[in-house]
């Protein structure tokens, strides 16, 4: 599976990725003033730099990544998208630290929804790392059903990863982005497409995926019938 997405490679910077600008006194001339949010520890966090370097953990271009003995395993796709989650939930953490810290500026039920959105991400990716085969069981030629098993929890992981990523998104932006005119409105728009391109791709394969479970069982089925009556 390869994604080719304007994603800076290995959760780097988003900066270096952008048009060549300026930067000083925490602006840069691609994506406008950095909004710095402190995190529990009262460290400053940029949330949208954030959210675009979970991007570029899953879905930079592989041969831009430095992991090059993961990039060999048949499952570094879905621990790439492991890694994406946890740098999503890094950054959750710090709005939602800042929703605590300022409950009269912050939209409560928003607030709540991310929290909830990413305890149920996160339950579900451990759901589907638990039934995700070993590389050596999905490597071996007696069977294609762990291959099967391992790109259908891959899709999935990467669709709800990628949801969440939207979600923080869209909180990101009704609740820190004052005007249209602020440049990381369309930042921060440019990357809302690309993983809405993703969800869309792997919802095609999850559905094809579900179509060939419904026939597999059907086929199942009747093959017992047929055993039975032997």
């Amino acid at each position: 599976m390869s994604n080719v997405h304007p994603f800076p490679a290995g959760g780097k910077s988003a900066k270096s990725a952008r048009k060549k600008g300026g930067r000083a006194n925490g602006h840069h001339a691609a994506i406008g003033e950095a909004l710095l949010i402190q995190d529990i520890d009262g460290r400053p966090v940029d949330v949208l730099e954030k959210i675009i370097q979970a991007g570029g953990l899953y879905l930079a271009p592989s041969d831009a990544r430095s992991d090059v003995n993961l990039e060999a395993a048949p499952s570094a796709q879905f621990l790439w998208t492991v890694q994406g989650l946890d740098t999503l939930i890094d950054a959750a953490n710090v709005l939602i630290y800042e929703a605590q810290r300022h409950p009269e500026r912050m939209d409560q039920e928003s607030v709540d929804g991310l929290d909830q959105q990413a305890k149920t991400t996160h339950k579900l990716i451990q759901k589907l790392d638990a039934m995700l085969p070993t590389d050596e069981f999905i490597l071996s030629p007696n069977s294609f059903g762990p291959e099967f098993m391992a790109e259908y929890a891959t899709n999935a992981a990467m669709l709800m990863v990628s949801r969440f990523a939207i979600s923080l998104l869209g909180y990101y932006d009704a609740q820190f982005i004052r005007t249209k005119k602020d440049r990381r409105k369309d930042m921060m728009m440019d990357f809302v497409d690309v993983y809405r391109e993703v969800i869309q791709d792997c919802q095609i394969h999850i559905n094809a995926h579900d179509y060939l479970l419904k026939e597999l069982a059907s086929a199942q089925r009747a093959m017992n019938k047929v055993m039975k009556e032997l």
